[in-house]
């Protein structure tokens, strides 16, 4: 059985306000394109198939055009949950038209605990679907006022799915949520409130050949080589921005033991983080003019203030989401360094705006050149 393991893919997502949908439809067509060169028995979607519980409706379109693309083109099983940004009864809507056979797309946590059974020349493969859910809709579904916990949901989730397992099958399991051992990136939303435990044992999942996991955006193994992370398709953050995204492509023996390849995905507009001067920058990128377009980072280490350096960065970058100073401190609210100053003191006024326009304060000879500029200034009022 070969399964094509994905996760994480933030439809409808903007960067910086910069929409990220055709990057997202480059990428539909590689995830296609793998299917039908893999052939892949199985896609398994991993949760956070939007960006948001209301997502726009191109997202909402681009999703459904690609799953009727898959079940009318290829002969691949799909399988795919709610994430902790998905809407439960959106990405659960119309459950009762899916093919029993080829489909399961599960939102809501009451709904349709079986799993979808496929054959192989091995036997049966049972692909269980558990999507994300918050404490208080589990303590509903299950009525246990002891749920307390993702890792409290995630267990009852698998004790239910566990007892609907066929005698023989192999075991998949899909779940979203955070394992311990995970690596985080910056862009990963928390998945209970502050000062919760959102971490699940590895153990909790004992018992399945393969464990498909989404919530976390770099692709790993988490707790055991056979629970492991897709990761986002797509970078979503700037630390992202050396890494190469891939999809899982996931064989299953007759044992039930797993070979686990990754197959890499191109984006559209990759992300980069461009370091310097200003002035080498723009050399830089005039220089590299025509080059693959990318959504970019600045980070400038000039000293000295900038003339609309976000513009001039953006006539030779179109694509410029961020800019840093790395060697200029930033003012931060009312208690700031030049607002404290005494006022009534030139000489410390002047000294705080170098230090918060270049991060240095005067050196002995401009000390010298403003205290005589302003005795000067004293001589001339009187």
């Amino acid at each position: 059985m070969r399964l094509l393991h994905t996760s994480d893919w933030h439809l409808g997502r903007t960067l910086a306000q910069e929409s990220l949908l055709d990057d997202q439809a480059h990428l539909l067509d590689q995830v296609f394109q793998a299917i039908v060169d893999h052939r892949v028995d199985a896609l398994i979607i991993a949760g956070d198939l939007f960006d948001r519980a209301v997502p726009r409706k191109e997202a909402v379109q681009l999703f459904n055009d690609f799953l009727a693309r898959v079940y009318a083109d290829t002969p691949a099983a799909i399988v795919a949950i709610a994430g902790n940004h998905d809407a439960p009864d959106r990405i659960g809507f119309n459950a009762a038209l899916q093919d029993p056979r080829r489909v399961l797309i599960r939102g809501p946590l009451r709904d349709r605990p079986h799993p979808l059974v496929l054959h192989d020349e091995h036997g049966e493969v049972a692909i269980s679907a558990l999507p994300f859910s918050e404490v208080y809709a589990a303590r509903d579904v299950f009525e246990d006022s002891a749920i307390t916990s993702p890792a409290d949901v995630l267990a009852a989730q698998v004790a239910q799915a566990r007892g609907h397992v066929p005698a023989g099958a192999r075991w998949v399991v899909t779940a979203h949520a955070f394992v311990e051992g995970g690596r985080i990136t910056e862009t990963e939303r928390p998945l209970t409130q502050v000062g919760g435990i959102e971490t699940v044992p590895a153990a909790t999942f004992e018992g399945a050949a393969y464990v498909a996991r989404g919530h976390l955006h770099r692709a790993q193994e988490a707790g055991a080589a056979h629970i492991r992370y897709s990761g986002a398709w797509m970078g979503f953050g700037f630390d992202e921005a050396e890494e190469t995204k891939s999809l899982s492509l996931v064989d299953l023996d007759a044992a039930g033991s797993v070979t686990v390849r990754t197959v890499p995905l191109s984006s559209l507009r990759p992300l980069r983080v461009l370091t310097g001067r200003l002035q080498e920058l723009l050399q830089a990128g005039r220089i590299a003019a025509g080059a693959a377009p990318a959504l970019i980072k600045a980070v400038l280490t000039d000293e000295g203030a900038l003339i609309d350096a976000i513009g001039q960065l953006r006539a030779v970058y179109p694509h410029v989401l961020q800019l840093e100073r790395s060697n200029r401190p930033m003012l931060t609210g009312p208690g700031a360094a030049a607002a404290m100053v005494d006022r009534r003191d030139p000489t410390r006024v002047i000294a705080a705006f170098l230090e918060a326009v270049r991060g240095q304060g005067p050196d002995a000879s401009e000390a010298a050149i403003i205290t005589a500029t302003l005795a000067d200034v004293e001589v001339e009022e009187v």
